[in-house]
């Protein structure tokens, strides 16, 4: 019986189908395995790239540790590699051995101008090297610049206590130097419209149960606590507020502006250290009040540095206990209390300076400082007194222009004064007693100020890759 030529060309008709469809399935399988397998090759070698670039931030942190602490013998992994000097960079290769799958690391560190006290700072070189089980060479090359940490980074900040209103109160902010350049003349805040500006930063640690309570106070900025809750009253009239420049008006608390971080100083790091006084004549011991303005007024312009052998008291009383004004840069270390109360006064002219390095109690009363620059860095208070019980107090509604910064001493704002600058200390920073309405103007330029008596750390400022 003759085979059926139809069924014979339907069966050659559906083989060929069949073979169509298995090369296309095929060509299918095959794209997608090479497809896989490019996906696996970079992917695996985002991994690895992304392990050098590991590498090489952990190189910065090695290099910023041995800059800060001042230890060149105990890089690396284990702690025990020591840098080598040339001329001024400090150089070091460190091992990191296997870091899995075959791969191992090596850092090669330069720190140029490790020993540089300004105004150029030191650089750090990276280059991370992760050599691969295959030969192949990963490398990434980072290029970073440093400089001293602000110490007054935030408006108010306490360290290891907390900063407290007792009713309302106003933060704000404004820049006395906008184009960066400290030689040219400060902006009063007067003349910005400050009111809008919105950066200004509290930041305390913890008192038992909150790390800022700003009961009905305004902070035209960020509230930062390290994790403690902070206390405001909303139910209060006026309540308190926490804004940014795009806060809704029926809010508040903006709760974004809660909890930033903030740069605060840590017990072994911001020590302050008083300058030798400069010279036999007028540089040594001073008594009384007196005695120390008749000095100045007799003092060569290139005597700057003063040391009280006692206390230092401003009464505003004429041959006993007068008022003192400042017509330079100056720098007195009060080796016993300050205080200025009656109708004392200090004054600070136009184009002059004062710090202040006082080593016992300091109350600022009476009629206060009278700081007639507009930089608030012109009037620098620095406490050293290791109590933690006494307190810096301000009892004065008088304004004050200027930076307090108490290395162990708590900060008390007694009356409704209105300051420019900044206050930070370990302690507590507390608004209380008729300091119902303080006001607090922070300049953003001291975020770049450095007082070569605090020795501050160093922070990276700009991260390039090469």
């Amino acid at each position: 019986m003759a085979a059926d030529p139809t069924l014979s060309s339907r069966r050659a008709a559906i083989a060929l189908v069949a073979l169509c469809l298995t090369s296309a399935l095929g060509v299918a399988v095959a794209g997608y395995l090479a497809l896989f397998s490019r996906a696996l090759e970079l992917g695996t070698r985002q991994f690895q790239n992304d392990r050098a670039s590991e590498l090489a931030q952990t190189g910065l942190e090695e290099a910023l540790w041995a800059l800060n602490q001042g230890d060149w013998s105990s890089s690396g992994p284990a702690g025990n590699t020591a840098w080598s000097s040339a001329g001024a960079a400090r150089t070091v290769t460190l091992d990191y051995g296997d870091l899995g799958h075959g791969a191992t690391g090596q850092v090669r560190l330069t720190v140029d101008g490790w020993a540089s006290t300004g105004p150029a700072w030191p650089t750090i070189a990276v280059e991370a090297t992760l050599t691969l089980n295959t030969g192949r060479i990963v490398t990434r090359r980072l290029t970073a610049t440093t400089g001293p940490a602000p110490l007054f980074g935030n408006a108010i900040a306490s360290a290891e206590g907390s900063v407290s209103f007792s009713a309302g109160g106003t933060v704000d902010s404004w820049n006395s130097d906008p184009d960066n350049d400290p030689a040219t003349a400060a902006v009063p805040y007067a003349n910005t419209g400050a009111a809008a500006n919105h950066a200004a930063v509290i930041a305390g640690r913890d008192n038992g149960t909150h790390g800022v309570v700003l009961t009905q106070a305004t902070i035209r900025g960020y509230v930062a606590t390290f994790g403690q809750p902070v206390s405001y009253s909303v139910s209060a009239s006026p309540p308190a507020r926490v804004l940014g420049p795009s806060t809704p008006a029926a809010v508040n608390v903006d709760t974004s502006r809660l909890g930033r971080s903030a740069f605060v100083p840590v017990a072994p790091v911001f020590t302050v250290v008083p300058p030798p006084t400069s010279g036999p004549a007028y540089g040594g011991l001073i008594g009384t009040t007196l005695a120390l303005v008749n000095a100045l007024l007799g003092a060569p312009p290139d005597v700057e540095v003063y040391r009280t052998s006692g206390d230092l008291t401003i009464a505003g009383i004429p041959l006993l206990s007068p008022n003192l004004t400042v017509d330079r840069p100056l720098k007195i270390i009060v080796a016993g209390n300050l205080t200025i109360t009656g109708a004392g006064k200090i004054t600070i002219n136009p184009g002059a300076s004062l710090q202040l390095f006082v080593e016992g109690d300091c109350t600022i009363g009476g009629n206060g400082i009278d700081n007639r620059n507009p930089d608030p860095a012109s009037c620098a208070i620095f406490c050293t007194d290791s109590s933690t019980t006494d307190s810096l107090r301000f009892a004065t509604g008088a304004d004050f222009r200027g930076v307090v910064y108490c290395e162990h001493k708590p900060i008390e704002v007694r009356e409704n004064a209105t300051f420019y600058g900044a206050l930070l200390s370990r302690q507590r920073v507390a608004f209380t007693g008729s300091a119902t309405a303080p006001v607090l103007h922070y300049d953003l330029a001291l975020r770049s100020r450095r007082f070569s008596h605090v020795t501050t750390p160093y922070v990276l400022r700009t991260i390039t890759e090469s």
